[in-house]
């Protein structure tokens, strides 16, 4: 699968297979729901959650979803993680394994607290 891109949400979605959309959605509704004060626009070609600056944002690729916060949020959740496979500040959502929407409750809360609380910008 090529990389998925769009100039906006709508488009965005539009061009994930169809078969992930389901998933894509309620991983975008899980975040509209823990970050409300964000606006959603578009990074990269993905969508992201922004409040002052980037909470987080997200991209679906052909095994898995991407879910990207600042390493020091991921880290602060380092004991949760567990299981999942992670780089310095992203967090692989298998397409194989339920959505953990506790966790991703968890993640947002944690990157807005941090940014809100303490000032950590986006991959500061």
């Amino acid at each position: 699968m090529a990389r998925i891109r769009g100039a906006t949400t709508e488009e965005y979605f539009a061009n994930v297979p169809a078969e992930l959309r389901p998933r894509a959605r309620q991983l975008h509704r899980t975040l509209v729901q823990a970050l409300p004060r964000a606006q959603v626009q578009i990074k990269w070609g993905q969508p992201a959650f922004v409040d002052g600056t980037i909470l987080v944002s997200y991209a679906v690729f052909a095994k898995h979803i991407n879910l990207y916060t600042t390493p020091s949020s991921r880290e602060a959740l380092a004991g949760e993680l567990a299981g999942h496979r992670t780089g310095k500040g992203s967090i692989q959502l298998p397409h194989d394994a339920p959505l953990p929407i506790g966790l991703i409750r968890r993640v947002a809360a944690a990157r807005a607290e941090e940014y809100l609380e303490h000032g950590v910008l986006w991959m500061s």
